[in-house]
């Protein structure tokens, strides 16, 4: 994998500056240059730094089956309360979600 090749693609599909970038994910504007003009791969925490900005996981930007989904911050919040719920109100909500015809397969 390429790793500056891929993060490259996620900040211009993104429409985002080298220096936007590193303004975001207060990754060092000089650090984050070198990256994409002299393909320095950066740390495990700045990559970290760099995919939160993107809004992709490591995790999704590691792997090679799935496309990488973006969250806004409202999707993460949800998610984030989503996972703190008890089982029987994740089914619930589950359920509410699955009944909008919109959202059907």
């Amino acid at each position: 994998m390429d790793i500056i090749k891929k993060l490259n693609e996620l900040r211009l599909e993104r429409n985002m500056s080298v220096y936007r970038l590193a303004e975001l994910s207060g990754v060092n504007q000089s650090t984050l240059a070198n990256t994409f003009s002299r393909g320095t791969v950066p740390s495990l925490k700045n990559l970290e730094l760099l995919c939160n900005t993107l809004g992709v996981s490591l995790s999704q930007f590691f792997a090679d089956d799935e496309t990488p989904m973006p969250l806004s911050p409202n999707e993460r919040k949800l998610i984030q309360n989503y996972r703190k719920l008890p089982e029987q109100l994740k089914t619930a909500v589950s359920n509410i979600i699955n009944t909008v015809p919109e959202l059907r397969n």
